[in-house]
């Protein structure tokens, strides 16, 4: 087996699979989103929605189609819990993204302002998208399908918390958030875990809405994107959480500042 390690997507991706042509090929993914989805990149996607959207419509890759579907599709099944506009705009106030010469304030509130209708975005009001809450998830999975396009038999992709693995059980242990000591370990096969974790001051610039009390909150699901987007509901101590888990099968666990693990159960069939 082999294992490389790259840093894409504001953390560092480790690919560990059985063939070199493979890794290249899950890597080129996992770039592709990149380029598309990272607000620090100029001429990505999202970057140009927050430029322009709000005085034209702007077209872009079915990828970012995809996951901008998804996150309108969490928005609403959490009652905004899960918000794109809404954490860019506290990403933007807060320093944690640029805003080029030519991006206006954001003016938008919540998701209901971003529009798209087939590969064309508006937003209602100038705003700052940040997709960093769901499409590394997105990443993950479209690195394990080229992985499995290359006719792999095993992989797993890990960016920095959110990973999946097929073919093989892999190993995924949940850390303490501040000592990194390890306290959950859980098996992954053929689904994906997400984590996402708070500041020792409670904070976190990803996460527009969290409960002090927790230190961390996990999901695994089937897919990735869902696993990422879901865990900031969790960690948000949204009462949709149960909801939006039973909606795709997942599970939920969040650790507290006093190292208790809770879990979150999916509603009844």
């Amino acid at each position: 087996m082999l294992s490389r390690c790259r840093p894409l997507l504001g953390t560092f991706v480790e690919i560990s699979a059985g063939g070199e042509a493979a890794i290249e090929r899950a890597y080129a993914a996992v770039e592709r989103v990149h380029r598309l989805m990272s607000a620090h990149e100029p001429e990505s996607d999202v970057s140009r929605i927050n430029r322009f959207a709000h005085r034209v419509s702007v077209e872009v890759d079915d990828w970012t189609v995809a996951v901008l579907r998804r996150a309108q599709f969490w928005s609403q099944q959490s009652d905004g819990a899960f918000d794109v506009v809404r954490a860019g705009k506290l990403a933007l106030a807060g320093g944690y993204l640029p805003r080029p010469a030519d991006q206006p304030e954001a003016q938008a509130g919540n998701w209901a302002e971003l529009q798209l209708d087939g590969n064309t975005v508006r937003l209602a009001k100038a705003a700052c998208v940040d997709v960093g809450g769901i499409a590394k998830g997105f990443a993950v999975d479209r690195a394990v399908e080229a992985l499995r396009s290359c006719g792999a038999d095993y992989g797993l992709i890990n960016a920095g918390g959110d990973l999946a693995g097929f073919g093989r059980e892999w190993r995924a242990a949940i850390p303490h958030g501040h000592t990194r000591r390890e306290i959950v370990e859980l098996i992954v096969r053929d689904d994906a875990v997400a984590t996402s974790g708070l500041l020792p001051d409670g904070t976190g610039s990803h996460l527009p809405d969290r409960d002090a009390t927790y230190l961390s909150a996990s999901v695994r699901a089937p897919t990735c994107i869902d696993a990422d987007a879901l865990v900031k509901v969790l960690i948000s101590r949204s009462d949709r959480a149960s909801h939006c888990l039973s909606l795709v099968g997942g599970d939920g666990l969040v650790i507290t500042r006093s190292g208790s693990i809770e879990t979150i159960e999916r509603l009844a069939a």
